[in-house]
């Protein structure tokens, strides 16, 4: 696009909405439109629902103000996903550069790399995939109308009526601004995704004695943690949605405990899965060097072994050759210790604890809370 050509819808949006971008100002900037953006999904709807007499009371089985799903998507989902993105654009910066200057990609495909690079970084915005977005939030906001009656019966936002006033605010703004920011993130992740695939398949030079023990490409992994606000994300509506229907159903939480490890173990795979198209090439790599390492292990050992058995204990050669050997037993055990994944337990956890956290308060559903309190202290103590 020129630059005396008419901004697009697409550009608008990314204009509006591309505030982590780095340098001074981005912070304030994200926290202003994270705000924003809340205030326009959710404070209309209470407004509107006070007017349409659905905030609260007896008028409909889920009053607004006690519906759990609003409070999660609206208070919860949107200013976490306009925030994680600070920390999002910072780690995926810093792999970029990472991959460019480390040498782990091999001198012959270092183009390949730049090129799969400026490739991502086309497709992972800009104006046309905002728009693209935008359609793609609007289309499912159209099939939710369609099915509104059947998902919607029962709350405020449908009464035998139709759709409230709110109702219509939550179906064409509040879910809209939800959904056009989760599925950026999906994005986002999916071009991602694709980077690591692509670099996977280069010809790479991995360092099994690396002190990260990932073969040097450890800040791969941490890059993936980045996206565990998504997971975040999910986990809080269907948690907010479990909720719902333990109030105001009558379900039993415990009969959900399926859905919740397989949402747990899902998603933990789902951020993981990328990463496999590494184990191959790390493996490789560890069993190559160990092989390598233990050679001149052996005949690092079988010298030393020479010159004490000639009576050279003590000698400040003797003494330089243990230190040496020591120093080596180091390398070879962090080569020994090479993972198969370019991820350590930290992260793992880290990505286990985005996707458990959204289910901890619904225990305050089935215990009272001063009991769910003695319990966690007598853990803790």
């Amino acid at each position: 696009m020129t630059g005396s050509s008419p901004p697009g819808p697409g550009d608008r949006v990314g204009r509006f909405l591309d505030l982590t971008q780095p340098g001074t100002g981005a912070r304030p900037r994200a926290f202003r439109l994270a705000g924003i953006l809340t205030i326009l999904a959710w404070f209309p709807l209470f407004g509107l629902a006070v007017a349409e007499g659905v905030a609260w009371g007896g008028a409909v089985q889920v009053p607004f103000v006690r519906d759990f799903l609003p409070y999660g998507q609206l208070l919860v989902a949107i200013p976490a996903l306009v925030l994680g993105e600070i920390a999002a654009r910072r780690r995926l910066g810093l792999a970029m550069t990472e991959l460019r200057r480390s040498g782990i990609v091999a001198p012959d495909d270092r183009k390949l790399l730049e090129a799969v690079l400026e490739c991502a970084t086309r497709l992972g915005g800009g104006g046309i995939v905002n728009a693209a977005v935008l359609v793609v939030a609007l289309s499912a906001t159209v099939l939710s109308l369609v099915e509104a009656r059947t998902w919607l019966t029962g709350g405020w936002q449908v009464t035998e009526n139709g759709l409230t006033l709110p109702g219509w605010w939550y179906l064409f703004v509040s879910l809209p601004v939800m959904r056009f920011l989760a599925l950026r993130w999906l994005w986002r992740g999916l071009v991602w995704a694709w980077v690591l695939w692509r670099v996977a398949h280069l010809r790479l030079i991995p360092r099994p004695m690396h002190p990260d023990r990932s073969g040097g490409l450890a800040f791969l992994g941490e890059t993936q943690v980045a996206f565990s606000v998504l997971v975040f994300v999910f986990g809080i509506q269907l948690s907010c949605l479990a909720a719902d229907a333990v109030v105001f159903r009558g379900a039993d939480l415990m009969a959900y405990r399926g859905h919740f490890v397989a949402f747990l173990l899902t998603s933990v795979a789902i951020l993981l899965l990328p990463l496999l198209t590494f184990a191959p090439k790390l493996v490789r790599a560890r069993e190559e060097q160990l092989v390598i390492l233990s050679g001149h292990g052996n005949r690092g050992a079988e010298h030393l072994g020479d010159r004490l058995a000639s009576g050279g204990w003590g000698s400040a050669a003797a003494e330089n050759e243990i230190s040496g050997l020591a120093d080596f037993g180091a390398l070879y055990e962090n080569a020994r210790l090479m993972r198969p994944l370019p991820m350590d337990m930290r992260d793992v956890t880290m990505l286990v604890v985005a996707a458990g956290v959204p289910f901890v308060p619904l225990v305050f559903l089935v215990m009272p809370a001063g009991e769910v309190l003695r319990t966690l202290a007598r853990l803790l103590v």
